[in-house]
């Protein structure tokens, strides 16, 4: 069984007692001991390294109560290997910003991304998007996010490569399933597969929130096998899944089949033969693949919901989400 001993301890607790803001500056000064060049903004913190894969953390924290000053200890059972806080820790994603910062102690050089407000519906990766439309990194064969509940899951989002998720799964890890992270913006808007990777936290967001530290190690210990593995595989491009077969995948049709008529087209059809289209005048309409294909829609980088675009718009996000009225539903369970 794995111990998190002195100096680990101490730099973990450290981190439990940091606001984000906090957080940002003291990975922020890390890296650039580490890392020939840094870039950082209010929203994102970045720096290219030599392995052709980017691990991503994000910096922010959700509690039930919001007690700082009470979060500057850590309770530890050795024997169990289980960490907590009677207030809530914060390792939803204070762990992953501490593995992250372990692989980087071992030598390893990979791209690294921390963002901020993920909680918030992945503002922090949303500006790192904007900002470089392509992938800023000479190379790129596929992003890690270490910011998953549990001990060995592996979440892929909307990407459906089905080569890359084996590939992980040879790893040691078990498909699962999540709402949302900041991977699904990076790796979407930059066409590149990724994962996100259990971490040892449980009952995120809770004052109940623990720690599995040997969950922990085992994650960091596996991505270092992958990450000595980056030379011996190609780059695994984003695949985005069919809208309703990811939904049957999980759920099995998630509303009653009866039938809709096209908007465009008029021909009466079963409600999952089309899409459902949050239109500009506010109302929801149904469309046919043939006609879907030639109007400005897009999925939402937030809900995943298909919606009308302005003409010559390259709108990301719906006009309910721009409003904010489902960031915070989105985030609270990956």
């Amino acid at each position: 069984m794995k111990v998190l001993k002195g100096n680990d301890f101490r730099i973990l607790e450290r981190f439990i007692g940091l606001k984000q803001t906090a957080t940002k500056k003291a990975v922020s000064n890390y890296l650039r001991k580490m890392y020939p060049e840094v870039v950082e903004t209010n929203e994102f913190v970045f720096a290219e390294g030599e392995i052709p894969i980017a691990l991503v953390a994000h910096l922010d924290t959700v509690f039930e109560k919001d007690k700082y000053h009470k979060r500057d200890k850590l309770f530890y059972d050795v024997e169990k290997g289980i960490m907590w806080n009677p207030y809530g820790a914060g390792f939803d994603d204070k762990a992953g910003v501490f593995a992250i910062l372990k692989i980087i102690q071992k030598g390893y050089r990979p791209h690294i991304i921390f963002t901020t407000d993920e909680e918030c519906g992945g503002i922090g990766a949303m500006a790192l998007t904007e900002k470089y439309e392509d992938c800023p990194f000479k190379e790129l064969k596929y992003v890690i996010e270490l910011d998953r509940a549990n001990s060995a899951d592996c979440v892929f989002y909307d990407c459906y490569n089905q080569k890359f998720i084996e590939y992980v799964e040879s790893f040691g890890f078990v498909e699962a399933w999540g709402t949302f992270s900041d991977i699904d913006v990076i790796c979407d808007d930059w066409g590149i597969a990724g994962v996100n990777l259990s971490i040892g936290y449980k009952d995120e967001h809770t004052c109940s929130e623990t720690l599995n530290i040997n969950a922990m190690f085992k994650t960091i210990e596996k991505v270092e096998h992958m990450l000595q593995d980056a030379n011996n595989i190609e780059q695994f491009k984003y695949i985005r899944a069919p809208h309703y077969d990811y939904y049957y995948k999980y759920y099995g049709y998630y509303e009653e089949p009866c039938l809709v008529t096209c908007e465009k087209c008029g021909q009466t059809i079963y409600n999952y033969e089309a899409t459902p289209v949050k239109m500009l005048n506010g109302d929801t309409g149904y469309f046919c693949v043939d006609c879907l294909v030639d109007m400005n829609v897009e999925w939402c980088k937030i809900c995943d919901e298909a919606f009308e675009r302005p003409p010559h718009s390259r709108e990301k996000y719906c006009n309910d989400c721009k409003e904010g009225k489902w960031t915070l539903a989105k985030s609270k369970k990956k």
